[in-house]
Order: structure tokens, then sequence, then C-alpha cells
């Protein structure tokens, strides 16, 4: 459907709704809209007009060509020879799907509709745009064939490769070659007989020659010249020259990019963040992961601010997996906190034996988050929505029994946004700025708090060491230093022990798991269970970071790890 409304001719025909409409379902991620809502116009409202039979479709496709041809007549342009192109390729379409239509309508044709489109599929590529001149002047564009009993004083012929002429392909025939030849039948040397002599009669009287070959292997071909050439090398009296000709193609090497911190720059990252712009942003954990990641990219995506399209997809990438079962789970236990923070153990078995009430908290966030609709109506799922579904489903329940074993606990808030005021260190100009985000779940228990960031994927690490996690490096953990912000925010704002948390739910099977990140030495692992060991040291290093960030004689440089740009959506920039 976003095809449709992309397509040129759309556009052409609906200037005014076309591009609207597709706008808004793009950025709805609406793929299944109302047909009230797609017949905008009249030529909108036949487009999307569904075809009952085989015969209403030759008829609705004929119809089409017809506002398509109108479209050409008006342009004022006809010796542009596009125009004249694309009228000749409307009537040849409107031609082949017309002659369909008469079979169909008089009853010698009758096919289901599914094989009528791939007949029609068939039928016009195979059809042909023929070319229009003054015969008797200019160049010629003809085949081997229409040369007959015509001569040329300059020639030029193209793909004069071994299997283009002659052909290769033999006779499809029933008939095997021995009975052929034993009756006197046309054979493959009889076809190469006739064509050596198109060949050399086209050649017998014109002045200026020039024959042309594909050098390159490819598949079947094989890259030789002719035998009709290999015999003009060898044979012909003639003077012959031989040149090889490459397509002009130079390879583009990716050149290092560096961003500069020029002061308009600068002046774009302080009114992003500094505070003391009223619409200054907050600096989340995920750009500064950016940052470590690929400086550039950091520049690309917040101090540019250069975004990738939004796009309709039926599919559920990992990033929207994760907000799916995020949504899912925060309805979860909003309900079951709804008349108070204690989670007990009875209140998630009982949850567990209601496999329908955790169904619905599926479909309700897949409603949200994938179909866009209200969470009265009905989505439709496909196959591979079906089976995420299912999935989240099961990571869901896996969550709940992982909570089962740590329950009793109080669940503090879901999705809670959190930030705090840091002045950064700039000997040039001083300022302050809001560093947070969202934090997936708070819940306590026995005087500690653990701040929790679910995943749905990946794999656990265990750092040796907080420079570790300011260090760029190939597998640097940058969930754990996402949740370590969150934990050094959350250590000015309790009392409580302050523990961060990753809870891997396709890890958390067994009954031993524990989501508390851990850190050092291989043999002396130990869980940060009280962030507050940590907090001075880390804050330390993210003063560190963000003097860096904002400082103007630092520029934003391109990864040196070429892995980290696969996914990037700025490669096609970088040209890596």
């Amino acid at each position: 459907m976003i095809t449709l409304l992309k397509h040129p001719y759309t556009r052409q025909l609906s200037p005014d709704h076309a591009e609207r409409l597709e706008k808004e379902l793009t950025q709805t991620n609406r793929f299944y809209p109302l047909p009230s809502e797609l017949k905008q116009d009249d030529f909108l409202a036949y487009l999307f007009t569904p075809c009952s039979g085989t015969q209403a479709l030759c008829n609705y496709l004929l119809q089409l060509i017809k506002q398509l041809s109108v479209l050409y007549r008006q342009k004022t342009d006809s010796d542009d020879i596009f125009n004249q192109l694309y009228r000749e390729s409307l009537f040849q379409c409107h031609l082949k799907i017309n002659r369909i239509y008469g079979l169909i309508e008089s009853g010698e044709l009758a096919v289901r509709i599914d094989t009528l489109k791939r007949l029609i599929d068939k039928v016009l590529l195979s059809a042909n745009i023929p070319f229009h001149g003054e015969p008797a002047i200019g160049m010629q564009v003809m085949g081997v064939l229409e040369t007959r009993n015509l001569d040329f004083r300059n020639l030029v012929m193209l793909s004069l490769n071994e299997g283009q002429l002659p052909k290769a392909s033999g006779e499809s025939s029933f008939i095997p070659y021995n009975l052929r030849k034993a009756f006197g039948m046309t054979t493959i040397e009889h076809k190469n007989a006739v064509y050596a002599y198109y060949f050399y009669r086209l050649i017998q009287r014109a002045e200026n020659i020039t024959l042309l070959y594909n050098t390159s292997s490819d598949g079947l071909n094989r890259g030789e010249e002719s035998r009709f050439m290999l015999q003009l090398l060898i044979e012909g009296p003639h003077e012959i020259t031989r040149e090889y000709i490459e397509a002009g193609q130079s390879p583009q090497h990716s050149q290092e990019i560096e961003i500069a911190k020029t002061q308009e720059v600068i002046d774009r990252l302080h009114r992003r963040y500094d505070i003391i712009y009223p619409n200054a942003s907050v600096l989340s954990p995920s750009a500064l992961n950016t940052y470590l990641d690929c400086r550039l990219r950091f520049y690309f995506r917040y101090v540019a601010g250069l975004k990738v399209p939004d796009e309709v997809s039926a599919e559920i990438d990992s990033a929207l997996f994760g907000t799916i079962f995020h949504r899912s789970a925060e309805w979860v236990y909003r309900d079951l906190t709804a008349h108070g923070k204690r989670i007990q153990k009875s209140d998630l078995e009982r949850l567990l034996k209601d496999e329908g009430l955790l169904e619905r908290y599926v479909d309700r966030a897949f409603k949200e988050k994938l179909f866009k609709i209200a969470p009265e109506e009905k989505a439709e799922y496909n196959g591979t929505q079906l089976i995420n579904s299912k999935v989240i489903l099961s990571y869901l329940k896996q969550l709940l029994r992982n909570d089962l074993q740590y329950a009793p606990f109080e669940m503090i808030d879901m999705e809670k946004k959190v930030w705090e005021e840091v002045a950064v260190d700039n000997a040039e100009q001083p300022f302050t700025i809001r560093l947070g985000g969202t934090i997936d779940r708070l819940d306590a228990k026995e005087g500690t708090l653990r701040v929790v960031d679910y995943k749905t994927g990946g794999a656990p690490m265990k750092p040796t060491n907080l420079a570790q996690l300011f260090t760029p490096a190939e597998k640097r953990p940058n969930y754990i230093f996402q949740t370590f912000v969150y934990a050094a925010i959350m250590c000015r704002k309790t009392a409580y022990k302050v523990a961060p948390s990753l809870l891997y739910i396709h890890k958390a099977a067994t009954d031993s798991y524990s989501p508390v990140i851990e850190m050092g030495e291989s043999r002396k692992k130990a869980p940060v269970d009280n962030f507050a060991v940590w907090e001075a040291e880390f804050r330390e290093q993210l003063q560190l970071l963000l003097a860096e960030i904002f400082d103007q004689k630092q520029p934003f440089t391109q990864t040196e790890d070429s892995n980290k740009c696969a996914y990037c959506d700025f490669k096609a920039i970088c040209k890596r």
C-alpha cells in the first residue's frame, strides 16, 4: 500500500492526498487502514477499489491505464523522448490487457484471479516497446534478420559473444537431433550457417565496422568473442584494430570524517543541553553510549539532528520486541500494585495461572506499539507477529517466575523518568546540564533498592573495573554503563542501598539466577549490591567524559572499530 502511494503515477494523479496519506500511515505505522481512510479523492477511491473477478480486474487495469494516458496527453513537452516512451509503454500495456479481457469476455479464457495476475505479469514482461524513426536517414537500431538485403556504410554490432551470434541454444523439439539429421530436417548447423550468411553479407559493403563483445565471465557467459570474429582475425585480409574499453569506474575509498567543534557546533550543543535554554533536553545514558561507541554518530544524531525516515513495517525488530515486552510488563505490575506496592508470592502465583489475562496484556501492548489501534479494536496478526507474541508471553511468564523467587518485595515504580543537574567542569564556560532517562523498574527489599533494566536479548557481561565502561572497545559493557548512570542518580535520591541490576529474561530460567551486576577480576567477581561504594569513582570518570563532549578542542571523529558500523543508520555517509 505504501509502495502504491509512493509511486510516481499515484503522486501525479493524486497530488494533494497521496503524499499526505502516505506520511500519516508511516508515522502511525498503520498497515491495515480502513477503506474510508484511503478514499480521499476520486483517483484514490478507484485505486483502492477491490475487484471481485477476472473480468473486473482487467477492466480495472484498463481504466487505470486510460487515466494515465490522459495525464501524459496533457503534458506540453511532446518532444520529450521519455514522454513518448511512457505513452508507447502505456499503449502496449493497454493492447495486451485488452486482448486478455476480450478472451475472458468471450469465454475462451477461464482462469482464477491469481492465475490471471501471473499471466498478466508474464505477458507484460515479454512485451516489446517498438521504436519508430526515419528509415532513410540517421541511425537505425535493428536486429540481424531486419538487415537482410540492406547495406550500410558504418556498422556497429553489439554483443558479438560466442553463444549470442550464433545462438548457442538448441532446438526446442521432442524430435532428437539424430532423427532430425537423418530425415533432413533443420538442425543447429543449418541455423549457424544461416546466421553466418547474414553476418558476412551484412559486412560485405560496409566501410567502417565496429564489433563489440563482453570479456567478463558471468555465470554461463565465458566472455569469448564470436567464432565469426575469430574467423575475420585469422582469415580476413583487412586491417583490424583491437581495443579494450573499460567503464570509467573509480573505486570510492572511505575517507576519514572529522567534525571540528566550531563555535556554531558548540552553540548547538549548548542550546540542546545547557539548562539556561528553556527547551534544553536531558542527556541520556543512550546518548553517552553513542558517544563512546562513535563520536561522529553522536554528532549526526544528537547535534546535527539527523533522523532515519519512518517506514511502515509489519516486521518486529529487536528494539520493537523489547518495547512491547516492557509495555506488557509495566501493565502487569501496575495492575498488581493498584491497591498497594507490596508484591506477594500469592499475587504472582495467581497471575501465572491466568494465561488468558497475560495474553491480553501482550495483545494490548501490540495494539499500542505495533498496530497503533485502540485497545477495543481487533488486531490482525500475521504469522511472524503471532510467533513474536507467543515469545513475549513466554518471557513475561519467565519474569513472573523469577519475581516469584524474589517475592515478597515492594514495587516502587515502573518506567520512571529520573534526572539530576550536573555541573560540567569546562574551563572555557562552566555550565549545567540535566543527566537522566527512563528506568524500567525500581523495587525494594530488606533495605536495598534495585535499579532494574530488562533485557530481552544479548548476553551478560562482567566488567573488571569502572574504567572499562568508559573505554571504547568492540564489546564495551554499554548496558551496565547505562544502569550505573541510573544507579548514581538514585544514590542521591534515596536512603536505600542501591543495587544496579540487569534482568536478562531469556537467561533467568534457573532458581539461582540474580540480575544484580557483578564486577571485578575473573576470580574475584563481586555483586554491586551497594553502588555507593563505586559512586565517587564513577562520577569522576563521568565528569571527564562530559568535559570531553563539550571540549572545543576535541573533534567528533569516526570509530576505529568498523564492526560498530554494521547497523549504523549513518554508514552511507561514512561509506563504510
